[in-house]
């Protein structure tokens, strides 16, 4: 077998290929990442949508360098994102296929998030996060992330659009796995722009919804809930997911949020949870779960991405039990969903539970 042969896709050097070219093709993955963001970002993969091109074309279609153009389409094609036909053209390959921006799982924000601009640039950082423990991001910026987000309205966008690319397939997912019908108000916090919220509200007819959302955010939210029929069930709250949780919810949902704070900032957070549930309500925490041992698994992975962004991080099973735990809930069962997604679900506990300390508590 070649080393081209047990190479996996989307990802150069292989099994058969000595160790120390398959550390060089690790370290060296900007070789692919980069030419895979620049086409995503010119859109190349949506003048493929209707079949194979020449470079030139495409060159022209998207205001591009044709010889350029045609390193990177190559480059990209050896990992598997896009592909050349014998008569030169290029055309899509299914990974390809997710770069569109209308693509039924797109993943094309995400991709320019992580390699373009101010998370890039933050990655150069990384050494001096492990050195001090300071968030790369606040080094190369001199800002935190979510701060940084507030004055760079283009990179919001791209981020949020980002954040908000794999819900729909994971709502769906949610809806076949667990039965919401039975709650009479779901609550989510931090729900984006409400394609969760919506999904399960259209699923559970009789159900109302709370979204808790920063005030931008709202207005695309209302529009996404209108279109999935639901916009006169949900209740929006303009507001800080981490300061305001609203009372009354028979189910409350937080979606990858708590993986971007230390274990003091996200055991607040869930505090103010446990204050407004009342003790029949359930809690659903979306978020990814560490496995044990030296396997490949994504979460091990986004954990960087916490690492050199802020002060997050992703958890193992046991560390969000206890965390969960602390918080005054007890864990019921850690589902699985969409890679590299977990579904924690919990039930508030019966007092007395640990309460805060002075020292544990963000002010």
């Amino acid at each position: 077998m070649t080393a081209e042969a047990s190479a996996p896709i989307g990802l150069p050097g292989g099994p058969y290929d000595p160790p120390h070219a398959r550390v060089l093709a690790l370290a060296a993955a900007k070789w692919a990442a980069q030419p895979i963001s620049a086409l995503a970002s010119l859109g190349v993969a949506d003048v493929l949508a209707d079949g194979p091109r020449r470079v030139a074309d495409i060159a022209a279609a998207v205001g591009a360098h044709a010889p350029s153009l045609h390193r990177c389409l190559r480059a990209a094609a050896c990992v598997g994102v896009f592909e050349e036909q014998e008569d030169g053209r290029y055309g899509l390959t299914p990974m390809a296929d997710c770069l569109r921006r209308d693509a039924e799982t797109p993943i094309r924000n995400w991709v320019l998030m992580l390699n373009e601009g101010p998370m890039w640039d933050s990655f150069g950082k990384l050494t001096e996060t492990v050195r001090s423990g300071k968030a790369a991001f606040e080094v190369a910026h001199d800002r935190p992330l979510f701060e940084h987000l507030d004055k760079d309205a283009a990179f919001r966008s791209v981020y949020e659009s980002a954040m908000g690319e794999l819900t729909s397939e994971l709502a769906a997912e949610l809806v076949t796995a667990l039965d919401f019908s039975g709650y009479g108000t779901l609550v989510d916090l931090g729900g984006g722009d409400g394609e969760l919220l919506g999904t399960l509200l259209a699923h559970a007819p009789d159900s109302q919804g709370v979204l808790v959302e920063r005030p931008h955010v709202i207005e695309l939210a209302r529009e996404r809930l209108a279109r999935l029929g639901v916009a006169e069930r949900v209740r929006c709250v303009a507001g800080d997911a981490t300061d305001e949780v609203p009372g009354g919810g028979d189910a409350y949902l937080i979606k990858n949020m708590l993986h971007c704070f230390d274990d003091d900032t996200a055991l607040a957070v869930l505090r103010k949870v446990r204050a407004a549930c009342h003790d029949d309500a359930r809690l659903f925490v979306i978020e990814a779960v560490v496995p044990p041992g030296n396997g490949f698994h994504w979460a091990k992975l986004i954990d960087i991405e916490m690492l050199a962004d802020n002060d997050g991080r992703e958890r193992r099973e046991e560390e969000w039990r206890d965390l969960l735990e602390r918080a005054g809930f007890t864990l019921e069962r850690v589902l699985p969903a969409t890679p590299p997604q977990s579904v924690l679900v919990a039930h508030p506990a019966p007092a007395p539970y640990a309460t805060p300390t002075p020292d544990s508590t963000p002010n």
